[in-house]
């Protein structure tokens, strides 16, 4: 009799225990095939940068040869040369095929490194080795144009394709830039629940007339509200208050920041890992009820 009381109080245990390791064994295999999506697509991200990468270097290199060919067509004599003059006109026109659609592969790179903003710490160095090498091409066509128009024949195609090269060149730089200084763009508002709130901010969710419910992110929140910064260059958001009064409502890891705590206050809020932090979100909510 007391063998089978003792077994039937183990057997929920013994259910209880199995269901909680089959929820955690769940659990961890969707994390685990989480982050093998995860590693595809990064890997399949690099890949195609890389690639995109090496076509723009060899473009270069291709406009340096014509570069070089118009240059030795120069130290013959251009002026007594109709065929030396077309020579030219082509190998212009060569360079500024190649300027362009190196325009375009950068702009592509650029909506990768926009719409995969979790590399942006690796896709950063190389945008802006990429523009430095359209900078540097964009002078060098320049001091091409002027060369040229040293010499005493007709350059009306030649200036034409050029100016257009060098305007789009320049057009593009700024894309460049502007599409950097978005991606180091985050925003941060802190606040009592009552200010948050009247400014559409957070509101609470669930709960049963007023009780259980939840403070959230709304759902179509006042971005106005916000304060604006450069994720580069701010890394601690300064609050002072007390301890059992700071929450995070904002999603963000857990391990890409911390609180900053003087005895029995939180001096600061402190963004250890930037990429990872604003990987979720670029909106950045702090409660101090």
């Amino acid at each position: 009799m007391k063998r089978v009381i003792f077994a039937s109080l183990l057997f929920p245990f013994m259910m209880s225990c199995n269901q909680g390791v089959k929820k955690e064994n769940a659990q961890l295999k969707s994390e685990n095939e989480e982050l093998a999506i995860e590693n595809r697509q990064k890997d399949s991200l690099i890949n195609a940068f890389v690639e995109d990468f090496s076509t723009i270097q060899e473009n270069l290199a291709t406009i340096r040869e014509k570069e070089e060919s118009i240059q030795s067509a120069r130290e013959q004599g251009l002026e007594k040369s109709p065929n030396l003059r077309e020579e030219v006109i082509r190998d212009v026109e060569a360079i500024n095929e190649l300027l362009s659609e190196n325009r375009k592969t950068i702009a592509n790179l650029n909506d990768k490194v926009k719409r995969y903003s979790y590399e942006v710490g690796k896709f950063k160095k190389l945008v802006a080795n990429l523009n430095s090498e359209i900078e540097a091409k964009d002078n060098q066509v320049v001091e091409l144009k002027e060369n040229l128009a040293t010499m005493n024949f007709q350059m009306e195609r030649l200036n034409a394709k050029l100016d257009t090269a060098t305007v789009q060149n320049r057009q593009q730089r700024e894309r460049i830039e502007q599409q950097t200084e978005a991606l180091n763009t985050a925003y941060y508002a802190v606040g009592t629940y009552d200010d948050l709130n009247e400014n559409k901010v957070v509101v609470k969710e669930g709960g049963v007339i007023g009780l259980g419910a939840t403070k959230a992110l709304a759902q179509d929140f006042n971005k106005d509200y916000f304060t604006k910064i450069d994720i580069r260059n701010t890394t601690v958001i300064p609050l002072n208050v007390d301890d059992d009064d700071v929450k995070l409502i904002s999603t963000h890891p857990s391990d890409s920041y911390k609180w900053n705590k003087v005895d029995d206050k939180v001096g600061s809020l402190e963004i250890t890992n930037p990429e990872k932090f604003w990987k979720s979100s670029k909106y950045l909510v702090v409660l101090v009820d």
